[in-house]
Formats: structure tokens, C-alpha cells, sequence
């Protein structure tokens, strides 16, 4: 992978993490936009990038590798527009001053917040794109738009499998 494609990968991931960390603030669509950064925020990412053909084919270990990176600098961008947004509500909606006080705390430990949660949210991300490219490619080969190199056979009438 070039600089220009980590450059625009890591400019989509941050961009997505910190819309997703603004639409956190919002309380019934807080832990949906978790879960979408969490799970799906990688194959997102790189279905956009696919459509303004920033991106080139992509193999299973480059799926892993890029998934892992968009789920570490998602969470990233997340964590740095939702937790200060969090506790400047706080602040001002001082109704909740217990919550106020649990998000100080989490701002002041954001560094093991990204990396615990980058952990996590590195391994599904970088599953959700492995099963996106599989998935891809297999649905390519049985179309015919893509050549198929090995020795797969694939299924059908003339060979009897």
C-alpha cells in the first residue's frame, strides 16, 4: 500500500469515526453508532473508496490488514469528537453531574480507552473486510468477471461435479 492510499484511508476513517462520535451524543443512537463503528465501519469505508475508484483489487491479507487499520484510527477519531463533546454536555446539562463526573474520568484515560477498544475494534473490522472481499471475489468468479488462478474447478454440468 502507497502513502497516498494510507493518507486517504486514514482521512475516510477519522472523518467516519468522528461523524459517528457526534451522532453518539444523541442518547437512543448511542450504542448504534458504536456497533457500526465497531462492525462495519471498514467495509463502509471501503465500499465509498471502491465506488470513487481511490482503491485497487484487494487481496484477503491486504483486506486484513487495511480492515484493521480503518477499525484502530475509526475508533480514534470517535473517541477524540465524542468524549469532549460528552463532557461539555455535561457541563452545561448539569443534571447529570454522576455522568459528568464518569465522562471527566474517561476523558482523562482516553489513551486506554483507544487502545483496548482499538484492539477489539481492529480484530472485527478486519473480519467484516476479509468476509467483504471474499465474499466479493467469490461472487466475481461465479459471474465470470474475474479470472481464476490455482487450480479451482468451478461447478458445473461438463465436469460432473
Amino acid at each position: 500500500m502507497n502513502k497516498q492510499k494510507f493518507k486517504l484511508i486514514s482521512i475516510y476513517s477519522l472523518i467516519f469515526g468522528g461523524v459517528l462520535g457526534m451522532v453518539a451524543i444523541l442518547p437512543y443512537i448511542k450504542i448504534l453508532s458504536f456497533l457500526v463503528m465497531t462492525l462495519v465501519s471498514s467495509v463502509l469505508i471501503i465500499c465509498y473508496m471502491e465506488k470513487k475508484n481511490e482503491i485497487g483489487e484487494l487481496t484477503i491479507k491486504g483486506g486484513a490488514i487495511i480492515g484493521a487499520l480503518i477499525g484502530f484510527i475509526s475508533l480514534a477519531g470517535f473517541l477524540i469528537i465524542y468524549l469532549p463533546l460528552n463532557a461539555l454536555f455535561g457541563a452545561i446539562f448539569n443534571s447529570m453531574t454522576d455522568y459528568f463526573a464518569l465522562s471527566k474520568y474517561l476523558l482523562s484515560l482516553w489513551w486506554v480507552l483507544l487502545f483496548m477498544g482499538g484492539l477489539v475494534t481492529a480484530l472485527f473490522n478486519s473480519f467484516a473486510l476479509i468476509a467483504y472481499v471474499y465474499i466479493k471475489d467469490t461472487f466475481f468468479m461465479i459471474e465470470g468477471k474475474k479470472e481464476v488462478k490455482g487450480i479451482f474447478v468451478p461447478r458445473n454440468k461438463d465436469n460432473g461435479i
